[in-house]
């Protein structure tokens, strides 16, 4: 690897310039070594040439002198040169003195004028040749003359003595290099090796490998390193798992809220929406909130309104909406089918926005609630003030003289009388509807004998059915379960879908009552089918409103409020029921009021107890 190279390297050099310096100076230091005994033996040597010479020098036999060192070249084995105190060469062994110039300038000749003793290693002027010389200052005749002993010892065989040296100093250090690069290796690699696994250790962690350890015992500093790498792991894990636990929690309340929520960046561009946003917004059906993200705002989102509110807000700029330190809110709709309230904010707070949150609430109920609200009090109104409007007139009428007429007063208090009763019929109605609307349970919550209800309210009816010459027929399963809830609720829902079946079905038509379990012995069926005028499909949805109508005309003629209807369907609620209807304009209608039956009720409250 990259990283052994580079360690195995810096040893192996740091190895090989070690034992390298150490050669050459050994190298220097072993041939000053020669040199140094080269000049002792010298030393040595030249005391005793200079006693066998001292006294031919003193009778100034130079001949003599010349022949006595050239026998004594074979015993001392090198060049004897006797020199007198002017420099000039007396004798020689191996030239011929007269041919010599002056060496009173040599180096080792003034050392000796100046010490006694002087030495030198140079090149030879008159051989050529590279010489180590020593040289003996000799005082003769009572110190009257001063003479000079030179011995020179040719270098050819101490270099030849320290090639040898430097050859067995090179093949030691070439041995010792290789064993270096062994041991070098080797150390290089174990002190890479952990290193090496401890860096695929950091990034493994860092694709996201958080299950990996380094489990290797290390002692020292890379010992010290694992130990931090493996508390930055655990670490790690668990503040990953606590954010991913954080996330989902996050993302569970996001996905149940009934709000949209739209997240996107500074550039508009969508983190993320959840499945009310993608509904209100018209993003598709979940999960196309998950198709949204990536893309910017203005392309998914279908409101310049909202369009606008996200960038003033990014931007700072006002929109005419409620203002707020960080946040703005705006109202829309319709949006498909939708009003929205739209509150949009920079995040994070208190610092340069990172992006914008969007939050859309679903005010669409609340504004039918006060588009209905406003409908009722119009309904109620209306109701209200044509049978007062007529009961004045009559009354005004009457107190004008009207009332003395033996036939047109009466005729006009019947009028009053029946206008008043119709007041009374709606009043009535108007406040049940109040007390079940605002009740939380049922006030008498007993088992109630569904069958003997629709019995009492069919004989209570038969008279109105006779006069009318229908055919009323009453059907009651004999094994009946009972219900659960209010029996005088319970009894009005089936007399008000009873005197509608009565009243909206023409003379000698049929009505049929009947009461029985479903087949999957879950809820009790109360049916009423006639044959009168039938209801319009596209008027079904809307005949459990209050004061609707079919035709408003002939209900009213007929004595009805409008409520009836709707009382049906607020006691079914109220009593975990409902009610359904079919019909077929001039066939008739069905209406069946579904209720649970007792012993689910009772097995229900025993489970909550």
């Amino acid at each position: 690897s990259p990283f052994f190279r580079r360690l195995f390297l810096p040893y192996l050099l740091v190895i090989c310039a070690a034992i390298g310096a150490v050669g050459f100076f050994s190298a220097q230091h072993l041939r000053e070594s020669y040199l140094e005994r080269s000049r002792l033996a010298l030393r040595d040597q030249s005391r005793y040439v200079s006693e066998l010479i001292a006294q031919k020098l003193a009778a100034r036999d130079y001949g003599a002198i010349q022949a006595m060192i050239k026998r004594l070249r074979e015993e001392v084995d090198c060049r004897i040169t006797v020199i007198d105190a002017t420099g000039a060469v007396v004798a020689d062994n191996e030239a011929d003195p007269g041919s010599m110039e002056n060496h009173e300038s040599r180096p080792e000749i003034r050392e000796a004028s100046a010490a006694g003793e002087g030495s030198s290693a140079r090149p030879s002027a008159t051989l050529q040749q590279a010489l180590f010389y020593f040289a003996r200052k000799i005082e003769v005749g009572d110190g009257h003359s001063t003479y000079y002993v030179r011995l020179a010892q040719h270098l050819v065989d101490l270099d030849a003595q320290i090639g040898k040296l430097y050859t067995g100093l090179a093949v030691v250090a070439l041995a010792a290099m290789l064993a270096a690069v062994g041991v070098s290796y080797v150390l290089a690699r174990r002190d890479a090796r952990p290193i090496i696994e401890l860096t695929d250790f950091a990034n493994g962690l860092a694709r996201g490998e958080l299950a990996r350890r380094y489990l290797r015992h290390e002692v020292g500093e890379t010992g010290t390193l694992a130990a931090a790498l493996n508390a930055m792991a655990d670490s790690i894990s668990r503040l990953l798992a606590r954010t991913h636990e954080d996330r989902a929690r996050l993302l569970t309340i996001l996905a149940s809220m009934n709000e949209g929520v739209i997240a996107a960046d500074t550039q508009q561009r969508i983190l993320f929406t959840n499945k009310s946003a993608a509904v209100q917004f018209g993003l598709g059906a979940p999960p196309a909130e998950l198709e949204v993200e990536g893309k910017r705002l203005w392309e998914v989102v279908r409101s310049d309104a909202i369009l606008k509110l996200a960038r003033d807000v990014l931007s700072g700029g006002d929109t005419g909406g409620s203002v707020g330190s960080d946040r703005r809110t705006i109202h829309v709709g319709p949006l498909f089918g939708r009003h929205l309230e739209v509150t949009a904010c920079t995040f994070p707070q208190g610092s340069p926005p990172e992006g914008l949150i969007i939050v859309a609430h679903d005010t669409t109920q609340s504004v039918q609630y006060q588009e209905l609200r406003k409908e009722f009090v119009a309904n109620v109104s209306h109701e209200l003030r044509t049978p007062l409007s007529i009961i004045k007139g009559f009354a005004e009428t009457l107190r004008d003289g009207a009332l003395a007429d033996p036939i047109r007063g009466p005729q006009f208090l019947g009028t009053i009388e029946r206008h008043a009763d119709q007041l009374t019929n709606l009043v009535s109605d108007l406040l049940e509807l109040s007390r079940l609307d605002g009740q939380a349970g049922l006030g008498r919550n007993v088992p109630v004998d569904l069958a003997a209800v629709v019995r009492r309210v069919t004989e209570m009816l038969l008279p109105a059915a006779q006069r009318k010459r229908h055919r009323l027929m009453v059907e009651v399963d004999p094994d009946l379960p009972e219900t659960i809830g209010n029996a005088d609720y319970l009894e009005r829902a089936v007399t008000n879908l009873v005197d509608n079946a009565i009243i909206y079905t023409p003379k000698e038509g049929n009505i049929r009552v009947a009461a029985y379990a479903d087949r999957a012995g879950n809820a009790i069926n109360i049916e009423v089918q006639d044959d009168g005028l039938g209801i319009a499909r596209e008027e079904l949805p809307r005949i459990f409103e209050r004061f609707y109508r079919v035709d408003r005309s002939r209900s009213r003629e007929l004595g009805g409020t409008g409520l009836g209807l709707s009382i049906v369907k607020h006691v079914a609620q109220v009593h975990g029921g409902a009610i359904e209807v079919q019909s077929t304009p001039g066939e008739g209608s069905v209406f069946r009021l579904k209720l649970p039956i007792a012993r689910l009720k009772i097995a229900d409250a025993a489970l909550g107890a």
